[in-house]
């Protein structure tokens, strides 16, 4: 076997191991389309704008509350510049978003789902996503404009030593034994237990 023949398959399996630590549904919910009317529950607000993980599908909110998604994990999607997002923290749950640009979205910070309209494209190249060459806000702390430049470089560039897109099923165990070795706080309210004066 030859040298160049065995670095091809170095390549391949490291491609593989990379596919293997991303999430499978991943691919698939960055190209579902979302806030369309649903089909099963033709009620008022029925709108698919939710995304079930364990089905890969996109949901409304009747789907959820009366069918067979009860117990799903379930993503919110929203709406910013007539684009979807979600929710920064609940991806965080499933994917690493640290490099990932997030918005400003009524009060809660999104990651885009795509490249956003008004990104634009930057003059300079220091100052833009690593992908598709738009402009980020804060280019020292971040390098994706969103969830799927981040997935293209992720697929590009398969020989990195730590693959951006690891699932987060389980919290490390670090952050287990520090839960562990903090008594639990008893949080006192602001209303107790209300306490009648004796009557004498």
């Amino acid at each position: 076997m030859s040298a160049s023949s065995s670095r091809e398959v170095n390549k391949d399996e490291q491609v593989a191991q990379c596919k293997v630590r991303k999430p499978r549904w991943l691919e698939a919910f960055l190209k579902k389309t979302f806030f369309d009317s649903c089909t099963a529950h033709p009620f008022r607000r029925n709108e698919l704008n939710k995304y079930c993980i364990n089905c890969n599908l996109s949901v409304c909110q009747y789907c959820v509350s009366s069918g067979p998604h009860r117990n799903h994990k379930i993503l919110k999607i929203y709406r910013h510049v007539y684009k979807d997002v979600v929710s920064l923290a609940a991806m965080e749950k499933y994917i690493d978003t640290s490099q990932i640009q997030p918005y400003k979205c009524n009060k809660r910070l999104v990651i885009s789902l795509n490249p956003l309209p008004h990104c634009g494209s930057a003059i300079n190249t220091e100052a833009s996503c690593d992908t598709c060459s738009r402009k980020l806000t804060d280019p020292d702390v971040y390098r994706y404009c969103s969830i799927s430049c981040k997935v293209k470089a992720f697929l590009c560039k398969p020989n990195d030593s730590v693959p951006p897109f690891i699932s987060l099923q389980s919290p490390p165990p670090q952050e287990k034994q520090e839960d562990a070795a903090e008594p639990q706080k008893v949080l006192n309210k602001r209303k107790g237990t209300p306490r009648r004066a004796p009557f004498f």
